[in-house]
Protein backbone atom coordinates (compact mmCIF):
# COMPACT_ATOMS: atom_id res chain seq x y z
CA UNK A 1 0.00 0.00 0.00
CA UNK A 2 1.66 3.54 -1.14
CA UNK A 3 0.93 5.89 1.91
CA UNK A 4 0.15 9.23 0.10
CA UNK A 5 -2.51 11.90 -0.05
CA UNK A 6 -5.05 11.50 -2.92
CA UNK A 7 -4.84 15.16 -5.72
CA UNK A 8 -8.13 14.89 -6.48
CA UNK A 9 -10.75 12.50 -4.00
CA UNK A 10 -13.68 13.23 -5.68
CA UNK A 11 -13.04 11.95 -9.37
CA UNK A 12 -11.25 9.39 -7.86
CA UNK A 13 -14.16 8.41 -6.16
CA UNK A 14 -16.75 8.44 -9.31
CA UNK A 15 -14.10 6.00 -11.28
CA UNK A 16 -13.74 3.97 -8.17
CA UNK A 17 -17.85 4.07 -8.49
CA UNK A 18 -17.99 3.46 -12.59
CA UNK A 19 -15.42 0.18 -12.08
CA UNK A 20 -17.52 -0.96 -9.16
CA UNK A 21 -20.66 -0.76 -10.99
CA UNK A 22 -19.14 -2.31 -13.94
CA UNK A 23 -17.66 -5.08 -12.26
CA UNK A 24 -20.96 -5.90 -10.25
CA UNK A 25 -22.59 -5.97 -13.44
CA UNK A 26 -20.12 -8.37 -15.36
CA UNK A 27 -20.64 -10.88 -11.90
CA UNK A 28 -24.05 -11.13 -12.31
CA UNK A 29 -24.63 -11.30 -15.84
CA UNK A 30 -21.61 -13.92 -15.49
CA UNK A 31 -24.25 -16.21 -14.40
CA UNK A 32 -25.38 -16.75 -17.17
CA UNK A 33 -22.30 -15.79 -19.66
CA UNK A 34 -23.24 -17.98 -22.49
CA UNK A 35 -26.30 -15.41 -22.95
CA UNK A 36 -24.16 -12.63 -22.42
CA UNK A 37 -20.51 -13.32 -23.31
CA UNK A 38 -19.76 -9.79 -24.80
CA UNK A 39 -21.32 -7.90 -22.54
CA UNK A 40 -19.45 -9.87 -19.32
CA UNK A 41 -16.21 -9.55 -21.65
CA UNK A 42 -16.77 -5.46 -21.62
CA UNK A 43 -17.69 -4.75 -18.59
CA UNK A 44 -14.67 -6.86 -17.12
CA UNK A 45 -12.70 -4.52 -19.50
CA UNK A 46 -14.26 -1.22 -18.55
CA UNK A 47 -14.40 -2.27 -15.08
CA UNK A 48 -10.57 -2.54 -15.27
CA UNK A 49 -10.09 0.83 -16.94
CA UNK A 50 -12.25 3.12 -14.69
CA UNK A 51 -10.22 1.42 -11.57
CA UNK A 52 -6.68 2.61 -13.44
CA UNK A 53 -8.35 6.22 -14.51
CA UNK A 54 -8.95 6.12 -10.41
CA UNK A 55 -5.59 5.42 -9.60
CA UNK A 56 -4.44 7.75 -12.41
CA UNK A 57 -6.42 10.61 -11.32
CA UNK A 58 -5.62 9.89 -7.69
CA UNK A 59 -1.97 10.31 -7.69
CA UNK A 60 -1.55 12.51 -11.00
CA UNK A 61 -4.37 14.62 -10.75
CA UNK A 62 -5.14 13.66 -14.49
CA UNK A 63 -6.68 11.25 -16.62
CA UNK A 64 -4.99 10.37 -19.55
CA UNK A 65 -7.20 10.63 -22.53
CA UNK A 66 -5.46 7.76 -25.05
CA UNK A 67 -7.03 6.26 -28.17
CA UNK A 68 -4.55 3.70 -27.97
CA UNK A 69 -5.34 2.03 -24.48
CA UNK A 70 -1.83 0.56 -24.01
CA UNK A 71 -0.28 4.08 -23.54
CA UNK A 72 -2.62 3.73 -19.98
CA UNK A 73 -0.69 0.72 -19.09
CA UNK A 74 2.42 2.20 -19.94
CA UNK A 75 1.37 5.00 -17.79
CA UNK A 76 0.14 2.73 -14.70
CA UNK A 77 3.89 0.78 -14.75
CA UNK A 78 5.55 4.13 -14.21
CA UNK A 79 3.39 4.81 -11.39
CA UNK A 80 4.23 1.15 -9.76
CA UNK A 81 8.09 1.59 -10.98
CA UNK A 82 7.98 5.40 -9.16
CA UNK A 83 5.92 4.28 -6.15
CA UNK A 84 8.22 0.56 -5.78
CA UNK A 85 4.73 -1.25 -6.04
CA UNK A 86 4.53 -4.93 -7.84
CA UNK A 87 3.57 -4.58 -11.42
CA UNK A 88 1.85 -8.02 -11.63
CA UNK A 89 -1.14 -6.42 -11.60
CA UNK A 90 -0.51 -4.57 -15.11
CA UNK A 91 -0.43 -7.99 -16.65
CA UNK A 92 -3.66 -8.39 -16.09
CA UNK A 93 -4.68 -4.94 -17.04
CA UNK A 94 -2.88 -5.35 -20.74
CA UNK A 95 -4.35 -8.79 -21.49
CA UNK A 96 -8.11 -7.18 -21.01
CA UNK A 97 -7.19 -4.16 -22.80
CA UNK A 98 -6.03 -6.24 -25.32
CA UNK A 99 -8.99 -7.29 -26.17
CA UNK A 100 -11.34 -4.41 -26.20
CA UNK A 101 -10.98 -3.90 -29.78
CA UNK A 102 -12.25 -7.60 -30.49
CA UNK A 103 -14.92 -7.65 -27.79
CA UNK A 104 -16.11 -4.50 -29.04
CA UNK A 105 -15.86 -3.75 -33.02
CA UNK A 106 -14.29 -7.12 -34.61
CA UNK A 107 -16.57 -9.58 -36.11
CA UNK A 108 -15.13 -12.40 -33.70
CA UNK A 109 -17.36 -14.42 -30.82
CA UNK A 110 -15.55 -14.00 -27.63
CA UNK A 111 -15.55 -17.65 -26.54
CA UNK A 112 -15.93 -19.26 -23.49
CA UNK A 113 -12.51 -19.26 -22.10
CA UNK A 114 -12.08 -16.18 -22.95
CA UNK A 115 -15.03 -14.73 -20.97
CA UNK A 116 -13.70 -16.45 -18.43
CA UNK A 117 -10.34 -15.53 -18.89
CA UNK A 118 -11.40 -11.86 -18.66
CA UNK A 119 -13.51 -12.21 -15.33
CA UNK A 120 -10.60 -14.10 -13.79
CA UNK A 121 -8.34 -10.98 -15.05
CA UNK A 122 -10.63 -8.13 -14.03
CA UNK A 123 -11.12 -9.85 -10.58
CA UNK A 124 -7.76 -10.43 -10.41
CA UNK A 125 -6.83 -6.78 -11.60
CA UNK A 126 -9.06 -5.09 -8.70
CA UNK A 127 -7.69 -6.97 -6.17
CA UNK A 128 -4.30 -5.92 -6.96
CA UNK A 129 -5.22 -2.22 -7.34
CA UNK A 130 -7.02 -2.63 -3.99
CA UNK A 131 -3.87 -4.08 -2.73
CA UNK A 132 -1.26 -1.53 -3.56
CA UNK A 133 -3.41 1.29 -4.08
CA UNK A 134 -5.91 1.45 -0.72
CA UNK A 135 -5.40 4.58 0.11
CA UNK A 136 -5.86 6.51 -2.86
CA UNK A 137 -9.33 4.45 -3.75
CA UNK A 138 -10.52 4.88 -0.29
CA UNK A 139 -12.78 1.81 -0.16
CA UNK A 140 -12.76 -2.28 -0.17
CA UNK A 141 -12.08 -4.27 -3.53
CA UNK A 142 -15.34 -5.03 -4.97
CA UNK A 143 -13.71 -8.16 -6.32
Amino acid sequence: MIPVKNVDPITTQQYVDKSGHFLQGMKLLNDKFELYRSGVGLLAIHSAISLNDAITVGLTGKRGKYQDHAQAARELEQICSKNRVDRRGVDHFKWLLARKNAVAYREVRFDDDSVKMAVDKAERFSAWAYNYFEEILGAKSAA
